[in-house]
């Protein structure tokens, strides 16, 4: 299965609604463009929700990391909804579980996106770019 996306508004959060596969670079890039084009578009605070992602390789992570980077370097926000299993692991092995927001449930992720929360993930991208991660 290929990468199907989904989007969907809830009130100030636009939530990404992952399914299928991300590997190699078409699928990532097809993420990485929407997630930006959104961006752009107007939607400052945004929530990929991978609950519905059923495999990702380095290039898939790669994309999602490259895509939170321009985000948040341009005064955005994007977090992770419902990593699954294969996803999780990554981020810890790579240790970018200290540079992304991953929430369990919707209702957290959605209730992270405050003034004080969205600074926060500002920091945490100079942060871990100032130790050269």
């Amino acid at each position: 299965m290929s990468l199907e996306l989904s989007i969907r508004q809830v009130s100030d959060v636009t939530i990404f609604d992952v399914n299928g596969r991300m590997v190699v670079a078409s699928e990532g890039q097809t993420l990485h463009a929407a997630l930006i084009h959104a961006f752009d578009e107007g939607h400052r605070w945004i929530l990929v929700n991978c609950e519905g992602l059923e495999y990702l390789d380095s290039a898939g992570l790669g994309d999602l990391i490259s895509a939170h980077a321009d985000i948040v370097r341009r005064g955005g926000v994007l977090r992770i909804l419902q990593p699954p299993p294969r996803l999780r692991e990554l981020l810890a092995r790579t240790r970018l579980d200290t540079l992304l927001d991953v929430y369990p449930d919707e209702a957290s992720a959605l209730a992270s996106f405050t003034a004080m929360n969205n600074l926060r993930t500002q920091q945490k991208l100079v942060n871990y770019l100032q130790q050269g991660n």
